[in-house]
């Protein structure tokens, strides 16, 4: 009996049991499948919509843990980064018994037809601020066989793909870790907004992140906590270039049979040894002139214990791009944010034309000149050769076209240029730029007023050179202003330098040549200046002439903070000289030479003057019509005019509108003529001797007055006093 009734307990146990597990299992069906088919399940699942939701369009669960979704879409965004995925089913098992401890630990979860990517927004979704206490997520395996598509931004994968992702995440600010995994592509296409670039290509990936917090590493520089191999090949599309006759570039990526092989590790930063890359294509279209091109553009990563890079772009016709590197990058390391750090690593060789809308840059290579300005649209050729990110001696930079400016002793001059820059190796090894530039057309202005031009010409040729180091160029630095038979088309532009009351151009048009040596600040140290004017009237001391002239000035700075030149050597010559003396009475065909063989001159405005002069003269009528008027000088002074050329030696300063004649001596074999003339303003003061034979005067010149010294002539004059010490 006892044994009967212990078996009927037992039985009627097992019955309920049975009947409760049925009883849960029936109630955990139910509810399982309403939470996955009803809204109940994506409001829980949503709760913040902007950072994370998840979308399905039925699911059901046959047993605790274990679910499966169909057409199921996930999406979210973190700071810029949004992201998607969709799925045409995915299956999935959940380990309870870690939910009691706020872990959602997923072992494995399968999808089909997989399709998503990452874009950039424009609104930063900023994270909340970390808590403790955040569930645990942990994904150890998500597979799929059926990837179909993915993309970034504008670039998109398309084909038939495998992948194995796993991940761990802690809510609320705590730590995340991708774990390794693997995504592979066969027959794959790479698209660039609809355009394809790879085509046929197989990828094979092989990435993991180390387990961080946000603080540690956010934005790149979680890629110092990433592992990543790529293994990619495939055949790329090819490139179409058409200029138009305007010189507007339009590129294309069209069909091409181009080759793809990338087979590169990273690891925490580094490129791995061993890795390498290679990319060709190629290049179609047509040039500024209408001709057809075909060309391959070639791209080639070789990475030992440095970064080998060597890189071909094709030249075209236009000169907007063309390149040929062979560069050592040292190191293995890979800038994450300053690209910049990349220069003091290169080291090797560059070959390249490139087009920029702006030359403006070339100015900063020669910065102990700031009087020299390159700008504008144009191309450049380059040879340059490269040690640890700077320019090495040997290299060339050529510019067919900038436009240049220099300003120079308040001159600026304006020109359309072809330029050649050029650093070359010092004695010790030192680099030493060199600039050569020609102005094919070129104006110049003075500095305060730009826009009023007064000298135009042609083939203007400037260089510059340092003789020592670059650093210490701006000591060293030298340049050279050459320029040939300059138009200038109404000489009175240089009547402001001159003492305007007694010196001045009326009329008349002339040429201007030079060649100047400059030092740093664009100031003159030495040269030779020439004018020289053709059928021009000038006012000289209340006298018109009219006929040609030619100034040979030689300059050699005196002092550079005054503004002083020694200008020895400089010589004058007029010919063909017309000039009418006060009286009315007229001349022509009068001629001199003037040579200062000492002389001073302040290029200050207006500009001061004085030395010694050496003058050859077709006659003295000049001289003597300063003084006075041809009728006032006893008949035989003047019938001597006419008695051959005249040597004439003397001391002459003009300063402001003070002129000064001194110790001036004229001779010749049948005549002597000393004289002394002091001009400010309208006032004129002098004295004038003349000899011929017994015969001799004197004329003293105060404003208006004249007098004549018949008696003891050259007794008066000597006890005259000197103007100049």
């Amino acid at each position: 009996m006892e044994r009967t009734s212990f078996r009927a307990t037992g039985l009627r146990w097992l019955r309920w049991g049975l009947i409760a597990l049925v009883a849960v299992y029936a109630l955990y069906l139910v509810a399982g499948n309403l939470f996955l088919n009803t809204a109940l399940g994506e409001r829980t699942l949503n709760r913040k919509p902007d950072r994370f939701q998840m979308r399905w369009s039925s699911g059901y669960t046959w047993w605790p843990g274990r679910v499966s979704l169909q057409d199921v879409s996930l999406q979210g965004q973190a700071r810029r980064i949004a992201w998607e995925a969709q799925a045409g089913r995915v299956e999935g098992r959940i380990a309870l018994w870690p939910l009691l401890s706020r872990r959602l630990h997923v072992p494995e979860v399968r999808a089909d037809d997989v399709r998503g990517g990452v874009r950039r927004v424009t609104k930063e979704l900023a994270p909340p601020p970390p808590r403790a206490g955040g569930w645990e997520l942990q994904f150890d395996r998500i597979a799929s066989d059926s990837i179909r598509r993915g993309y970034f931004d504008g670039m998109e994968l398309i084909g038939t793909g495998r992948a194995e992702v796993g991940f761990y995440k802690q809510l609320r600010g705590g730590p995340m870790e991708l774990m390794p995994s693997i995504a592979e592509f066969v027959q794959a296409k790479l698209v660039r907004n609809g355009d394809e670039v790879l085509r046929d290509a197989t990828l094979d990936l092989r990435f993991a992140i180390d387990r961080h917090r946000r603080e540690e590493a956010a934005g790149l520089d979680k890629l110092l906590k990433t592992r990543l191999d790529v293994k990619l090949a495939g055949r790329t599309a090819g490139l179409n270039i058409a200029v138009s006759p305007r010189g507007e570039v339009a590129t294309a990526l069209v069909p091409g049979e181009g080759q793809a092989d990338i087979d590169l590790g990273f690891e925490r930063g580094l490129l791995k040894p061993g890795g390498r890359a290679t990319w060709t294509m190629a290049v179609a279209g047509n040039d500024i002139a209408g001709a057809k091109r075909n060309d391959i553009l070639g791209i080639d990563v070789a990475v030992d214990e440095d970064i080998v890079l060597k890189a071909a772009v094709p030249p075209q016709a236009d000169g907007r791009l063309a390149v040929e590197a062979d560069l050592r990058l040292r190191g293995r390391q890979v800038p994450l944010r300053d690209f910049a750090g990349l220069l003091p690593r290169a080291s090797g060789h560059v070959v390249g034309a490139w087009h920029f809308d702006s030359l403006r840059w070339l100015s900063d290579l020669f910065p102990q000149a700031p009087w020299l300005k390159l700008d504008g649209a144009g191309a450049i050729s380059a040879d340059v050769q490269v040690m640890d990110g700077k320019l090495a001696a040997g290299s060339r930079i050529a510019v067919p076209g900038v436009d240049a400016t220099a300003d120079v002793m308040g001159n600026r001059i304006r020109g359309r240029a072809r330029a050649d820059i050029r650093l070359d190796a010092g004695a010790q090894g030192e680099l030493v730029p060199r600039l050569q530039a020609v102005m094919e057309t070129f104006d110049v202005a003075a500095v305060k007023a730009p826009s009023k031009s007064y000298v135009r010409g042609r083939n203007l040729r400037l260089s510059v050179n340092a003789d020592g180091p670059l650093a210490q160029a701006r000591d060293t630095l030298k340049a050279r202003v050459v320029f040939d038979g300059a138009t200038v088309p109404d000489l009175r532009v240089y009547n402001p330098f001159l003492p305007r009351r007694h010196m001045r151009f009326e009329q008349g048009a002339g040429t201007l040549s030079g060649d100047l040596s400059l030092d740093a600040a664009g100031n003159v140290g030495h040269g030779v200046l020439r004018i020289a004017g053709r059928r021009t009237r000038m006012h000289l001391a209340n006298l018109e002439l009219r006929g040609d002239i030619d100034l040979d000035l030689k300059l050699r700075r005196a002092d550079l903070r005054q503004r002083w030149f020694v200008v020895d050597g400089s010589t004058v010559h007029v010919r063909n000289v017309g000039f009418t003396e006060p009286g009315g009475e007229s001349r022509r065909g009068w001629w001199a030479r003037v040579k200062l063989d000492r002389a001073r001159l302040d290029v200050d405005r207006p500009i001061s003057a004085g030395g010694g002069a050496d003058v050859t003269m077709k006659d003295v009528g000049f001289l003597l019509a300063l003084f006075s008027r041809q009728k006032e000088y006893p008949a035989w002074v003047y019938r001597l005019v006419d008695a051959g050329q005249a040597r004439v030696r003397g001391r002459v300063q003009w300063r402001d509108d003070v002129l000064v004649l001194d110790r001036m001596q004229a001779s010749n074999d049948r005549y002597d003529m000393l004289a002394r003339l002091r001009l400010q303003g309208g006032q004129r003061q002098g004295d004038l001797y003349a000899r011929w034979r017994a015969l001799s005067i004197g004329m003293e010149v105060q404003g208006d007055r004249r007098k004549l010294h018949l008696v003891r002539a050259r007794d008066w004059y000597e006890g005259r006093p000197h103007y100049l010490d």
